[in-house]
């Protein structure tokens, strides 16, 4: 018998990478939906949560997904798809957010990678509060070191994406 709450999760995540797959595939997709500093403080607003759908090529795509594929697995087992759904768009208005407010000089972004990266620390943080804080723990030095490591300067590269 299936879990309902994988198959919500199993939905969640098909509609999500049916959207990311549609709008990068488009080649006009990524110039309407991409961050753009000067398109967003123009009033473009759509474009805060739209970035995170759109994507520079297929292999940047395809990391994405997959990344995305594993992360949601992981947190099935401790969320529901409406807690999923919540948390998803909130890593993407909070990414959005800090793009604006503390990458100043950033002016476009495209991809899913930052939204990853808050699930990956909504994971820890639930990791933490189910009692591994080992576990949590390594998780959380393991982001910091992949974002100094790879990311060294947002602004100028875009393979973080």
């Amino acid at each position: 018998m299936l879990d309902r709450r994988r198959v919500n999760f199993f939905a969640v995540l098909v509609t999500l990478v049916l959207c990311i797959s549609a709008a990068s595939f488009y080649s006009s997709s990524l110039h309407w939906l991409m961050w753009d500093r000067e398109a967003i403080g123009a009033g473009q607003w759509w474009r805060l949560l739209t970035a995170h759908l759109v994507h520079l090529d297929a292999r940047h795509l395809l990391l994405n997904v997959f990344g995305l594929v594993l992360i949601v697995e992981i947190l099935c087992r401790t969320m529901t798809a409406l807690d999923l759904a919540s948390l998803l768009l909130t890593s993407a208005l909070g990414v959005s957010g800090l793009l604006w407010y503390l990458q100043p000089s950033l002016q476009w972004y495209a991809g899913l990678s930052g939204v990853l990266y808050g699930l990956w620390a909504a994971g820890a943080a639930l990791t933490w509060l189910s009692g591994r804080q080992g576990l949590a723990i390594c998780a959380g030095i393991a982001l910091v070191v992949k974002l100094i490591l790879f990311n060294h300067s947002v602004s100028v590269s875009y393979t973080h994406l």
